[in-house]
């Protein structure tokens, strides 16, 4: 009977070890000091159960323990531990993909080689370098339009379905105030500065904007959040999101974290959705018309982070902030559960400090059926926490308005030293562009040649 009480406490022991193991990987990363006592309870465990049994034994209860330890995380803290339903195979294979650098780049800051992985086989290719780095990309009739909110300016690059590196992009317009959203609505060109939404227009076609013309004013900008994603829908309609003010609070101006939509031909204005801290990634579904939006969630110091959200858009529904996150999931601070029943779960939790900055769907790309099918995001990853997983760009798979498989890593592996993408956009020629922030550059990633011929052929 001893025995066997001692047994329950070794087992108990290793048990508590791996949950600590767990969790502080998870919230601190695998360098934290914290793991000190992982390591101490798994050691003395180890220890103890040698002595009162064999190894084979210990290696069974170790495996045992190391097995319910992640189903118990799993089963309250799903968003921050590895998931069992991982051990069930082996994850996908990673391709080396070079940037490919123009020879005239080759002896600039691009000297040394740079390399990401991709799950599929691509090229990536720098096309363009700017002087400051590109916030938001939309291409229209093979012009890129890009938003650089530092130096208040757009620029242009132009037949972007060359396949050429753009050597000098041309400067569209000036004089703005932290553009950041870009949207093409019946022809026109607009774009979102923190406290206003301007019609951008170009009355001599000579790649020059001649005329501003507001569209909206008299939006909070009082701090906080200032970035103003925006997109249209295949009414004209447009969509633009108001940030938090705060990371969690009670916000008196009732247009925080919001997202509204513009008549483009009237002004007229109405909250669509509620509830949404900072929804920097917006688009259209261009299958069933619903708009979709990320979310980047509050900051728990010294907590399990939130999960990020992806959340698909109905007028009128509340998205949570700052009462819940997640799956209706009550905020440790102000969560109210009257209004967490009440609020829209999000349609996919992302990976805690994700910071999703982009979104757009793959229905267009010249790629295989699985990435066409598929929502494309950037995660810009935290720079709160050591621990955070790094910028990558993920996909979800897509089939006809719901999300059908599981997040799944597309492209990783940037250095912190000249890597930190965060938009994204795809062109009508089908391919995939990013941009970075710390190399002020703009990279195409495309399918071989191969891919895109099978797929115009089946049109």
């Amino acid at each position: 009977m001893i025995k066997q009480l001692q047994r329950l406490m070794v087992f108990l022991l290793l048990l508590s070890g791996w949950l600590s193991a767990f969790l502080v990987t998870g919230l601190f990363g695998r360098t934290s000091l914290y793991l000190l006592l992982p390591v101490f309870l798994l050691g003395s465990g180890m220890g103890l159960m040698l002595k009162l049994t064999h190894i084979r034994a210990t290696v069974l209860t170790l495996a045992v323990t190391a097995i319910a330890a992640l189903a118990l995380l799993n089963q309250f803290f799903p968003q921050h531990t590895p998931r069992l339903s991982a051990l069930k195979g082996t994850p996908p294979d990673f391709f080396p993909a070079s940037i490919e650098v123009p020879v005239v780049d080759e002896l600039s800051a691009f000297m040394t080689e740079r390399s990401l992985a991709s799950s599929s086989t691509v090229t990536i290719q720098l096309i363009a370098r700017l002087p400051a780095p590109a916030r938001r990309m939309l291409i229209v009739d093979d012009r890129m339009y890009v938003t650089l909110s530092d130096l208040g300016a757009i620029y242009l690059i132009d037949q972007i379905s060359t396949g050429q590196p753009s050597e000098h992009p041309i400067l569209y317009h000036s004089g703005l105030d932290r553009p950041f959203g870009l949207a093409f609505s019946n022809g026109r060109l607009f774009v979102a500065e923190p406290y206003q939404v301007l019609e951008l227009i170009d009355t001599s076609l000579d790649l020059l904007v001649d005329t501003e013309k507001i569209l909206l004013d008299g939006l909070p900008d009082d701090g906080g959040h200032w970035m103003r994603a925006l997109t249209s829908d295949s009414d004209g309609f447009l969509y633009l999101s108001i940030g938090s003010r705060c990371n969690a609070c009670e916000e008196e101006d009732q247009r925080r974290a919001t997202i509204v939509r513009i008549d483009p031909d009237t002004g007229e204005t109405r909250e669509f959705a509620y509830g949404l801290r900072n929804s920097l990634g917006l688009a259209v579904a261009p299958d069933t018309g619903q708009l979709w939006a990320t979310d980047i969630s509050r900051e728990l110091q010294g907590r399990v982070p939130p999960p990020d959200e992806l959340n698909r858009i109905s007028a009128g529904e509340h998205y949570g902030w700052p009462y819940c996150y997640g799956q209706q999931t009550p905020d440790p601070l102000l969560g109210l559960e009257h209004l967490c029943r009440d609020s829209v779960p999000a349609t996919v939790d992302l990976p805690p400090l994700c910071r999703p900055m982009g979104l757009v769907f793959g229905s267009s790309l010249a790629a295989p059926e699985e990435y066409r099918n598929s929502i494309y995001l950037l995660c810009g990853g935290s720079s709160y926490r050591a621990s955070h997983p790094g910028p990558k760009i993920i996909r979800l798979p897509y089939d006809q308005g719901t999300i059908s498989g599981p997040v799944m890593d597309f492209v990783r592996g940037w250095d912190p030293e000249w890597g930190a993408p965060i938009a994204l956009a795809v062109s009508e020629q089908g391919d995939l562009f990013f941009s970075d922030e710390q190399s002020q550059a703009i990279y195409r990633v495309r399918w071989p040649v191969a891919t895109k011929q099978g797929l115009e052929q089946g049109r």
